[in-house]
């Protein structure tokens, strides 16, 4: 279900054929492993504490069992794994962030200078 508007024919864009700019590319390195800095997983994972991030609240909006598939010691791993991961996590808008550069260039998105244009009304006789 759509709860706004689509975006107007006047704000339209329209890809142009062309080059990409070389200096457009965004580059990709791993400067480490990211998987030597994750923490090593219990058997037996604790139950959920929440923080100042994490709340119960929120814990309880992710809904992580709804339907009940998983397992309690499963559930308790979820929530275990968010706890622990809880910085990449997002509530507000100002916790927003972006990519780390040494992982990633910044993303630009190139543009072409172009004049509007609009073309005459045709005449329709009386």
């Amino acid at each position: 279900r759509v709860s706004g508007a689509y975006k107007p024919v006047a704000r339209r864009v329209k890809p142009v054929p062309g080059v990409f700019p070389e200096d457009a590319r965004v580059s990709r390195q791993f400067p480490e492993d990211p998987l030597d800095s994750l923490p090593p997983l219990t058997c037996h994972p604790p139950e959920f504490v929440p923080s100042m991030k994490l709340t119960q609240e929120r814990m309880d909006g992710l809904k992580i069992n709804s339907d009940g598939f998983l397992w309690p010691e499963e559930e308790k791993l979820f929530q275990h794994i968010f706890s622990l991961n809880e910085k990449v996590l997002a509530f507000e808008e100002s916790d927003r962030g972006t990519f780390r550069e040494a992982y990633f260039s910044p993303y630009i998105i190139p543009t072409i200078p172009h004049v509007p244009w609009e073309d005459k009304n045709i005449l329709i006789p009386p």
